[in-house]
């Protein structure tokens, strides 16, 4: 029991390096198997049951990479993220499962691929690589070689 309650509160200790580490203005819970943090490099890397929940943002994978920069002021701030692995996710109308994503912060663009499937309300879209450009609150699905796109849309 003992044991447990010391793994629990080194996880703690960890994610909340993370939080502070990473200057965010508002909580952002993330738990997973293993964490790796490379400093001089910008980024973080979790690792095994990768849960990661942000206001209206979730995430589930395998892997996630989350890359930082150090601002001016020396605040660290998130740039991108490289989620594999069975990636779900969901924010707001969307909802997407790919085999790889990244997404873009400063842009809130998410570009989905490896069999990506992507919902907005009821409607489906299916390509080879989707981008999903949030702030616009619109997507696009591109296929490669002679693949086609596939939607399934409801109209109202």
């Amino acid at each position: 029991m003992a044991k447990n309650l010391i793994k629990i509160v080194k996880i703690w200790i960890i994610l909340n390096f993370v939080y502070i580490s990473l200057g965010l203005s508002s909580q952002i819970d993330i738990s997973a198997d293993k964490m790796e943090v490379f400093d001089s490099e910008g980024l973080v890397v979790f690792t095994g049951k990768v849960f990661g929940t942000k206001e209206n943002f979730k995430i589930w994978c395998d892997k996630m990479y989350v890359y930082y920069v150090i601002s001016p002021e020396g605040q660290r701030q998130i740039n991108k993220i490289i989620a594999l692995g069975r990636v779900i996710i969901e924010k707001g109308k969307w909802k997407a499962y790919a085999g790889k994503a990244v997404y873009f912060k400063d842009q809130e663009k998410l570009i989905l691929e490896e069999i990506p499937k992507v919902w907005h309300e009821k409607n489906l879209i299916e390509g080879d690589i989707i981008i999903i450009y949030f702030k616009e609150d619109r997507g696009e699905i591109l296929a490669k070689d002679q693949g086609r796109v596939r939607a399934t849309v409801y109209i109202r």
